[in-house]
């Protein structure tokens, strides 16, 4: 009984979550005595003082549901102020050498059995992060991408005169040529036959995959219904469950003639796969509590629906610096040494995604798209914020 109690107290100062149902985990700690109805009374009282809190700051602090304690997920991002792709020193010490990343790249080359002779190097910082990226251009005009930080291939695109070639067979000034050979065309059971070989070519299992998208380009445009194509792009995703990890995927893009591939990239930031002990209720409401003091618009529509998210700091730049986040979101051309930036770490959980719609009586269409709705990210397990984005995230995602 003590130890619950000291949860409670802390709880006032730490501005914890504490969902409805940890009354159900005071009770299984506790026979129904007197002084357990006591305990429950004082907590709920505790309740409201925490739920006063949380409007204003993002919840932080262990969150507790049923019996169970989980850590806090979220932790405050560190501010990069001065926005930057040169590879700088602090950079390069977070990542592999280009010498490393070259060897990685012929290995990954010699794989697929690609031409091995690299004849250019173009490498670059990532805006937000000190993540670099090598870039490795072969002789036969393919460029290769390693990830410095995590040491392993990226992606590689064809850029090769082939690709020209092929095009300039099926265009005339950007419209698809007419009577063209039926060899630069395959329908989409061929397109997934054929993507299915370049996993294999690029050892990655097939059975570790599902196929999430097809696109196949008919004409000038691109269209999801047609079934026959010059170009396809197949996307695949890890799933679990019932759910795709849109941050575990592979993306495959080749022309139908010769089969020829045009890009090939591969990302797999491991989903924590973390369990749901928040409502669908309660992250509404998380949500709500924290928004009332961030916009004053009319809310006039909310929706929720569970997701798989990648951690990110657009809520908490929102929450801390509104102005701030909105002009340099609309404005053009802002000037890239006033940016501000949040270097995080990548984090793939499931969460509530709350989308919160405003009335919509703005005074021009740039402000309506960035201000008329904004989606939070409500962890599933713990309840706190870690990220959110502006506009429809449930439709658009």
């Amino acid at each position: 009984m003590k130890q619950i109690e000291e949860i409670l107290e802390n709880a006032k100062f730490k501005k914890m979550n504490i969902p409805k149902s940890f009354t159900n985990t005071i009770l299984n700690f506790s026979p129904n005595t007197v002084e357990s109805r006591k305990l429950i009374m004082k907590f709920n009282i505790k309740r409201k003082i925490v739920a006063l809190l949380a409007g204003s700051v993002f919840i932080s602090g262990a969150a507790f549901a049923g019996a169970k304690v989980y850590e806090n997920i979220w932790k405050e991002p560190e501010k990069i102020q001065i926005v930057t792709t040169v590879l700088t020193p602090e950079a390069k010490l977070e990542n592999i050498t280009e010498e490393e990343a070259k060897q990685t790249a012929i290995n990954k080359l010699n794989q697929i059995g690609f031409n091995e002779n690299i004849i250019k190097t173009d490498s670059y910082k990532e805006v937000d992060s000190n993540k670099i990226m090598y870039r490795f251009i072969t002789q036969d005009g393919f460029s290769i991408s390693i990830d410095g930080q995590k040491a392993e291939f990226y992606d590689i695109w064809n850029e090769s005169n082939r690709i020209k070639e092929i095009n300039n067979n099926l265009f005339d000034n950007w419209k698809l040529k007419s009577n063209i050979s039926q060899d630069y065309f395959m329908t989409k059971e061929e397109a997934i036959q054929q993507a299915n070989e370049y996993l294999k070519l690029f050892n990655i299992r097939e059975d570790e995959y599902e196929i999430t998208r097809i696109i196949a380009n008919s004409d000038y445009s691109t269209d999801a219904q047609t079934e026959t194509g010059y170009v396809y792009d197949i996307t695949y995703n890890k799933k679990y469950d019932d759910t795709y990890n849109p941050y575990e995927y592979v993306v495959i893009e080749f022309y139908a003639k010769d089969r020829t591939l045009y890009f090939f990239r591969t990302e797999n930031i491991p989903y924590d796969n973390n369990p749901t002990e928040i409502t669908k209720e309660q992250a509404l409401q998380i949500a709500l509590e924290v928004d009332k003091n961030i916009e004053s618009k009319e809310i006039v529509e909310t929706k929720v629906e569970k997701m798989i998210v990648k951690m990110n700091a657009k809520a908490y730049f929102r929450l801390t610096d509104k102005e701030r986040f909105y002009k340099q979101m609309s404005t053009v051309d802002y000037p890239l040494e006033e940016m501000v930036y949040y270097q995080m770490e990548d984090r793939i959980r499931n969460a509530w995604v709350v989308d919160i719609k405003y009335i919509n009586d703005w005074p021009d269409i740039v402000t309506s798209y960035t201000r008329g709705e904004f989606s939070y990210f409500i962890d599933s397990t713990t309840g706190e914020i870690i990220g959110g984005d502006v506009g429809d995230y449930i439709k658009y995602r």
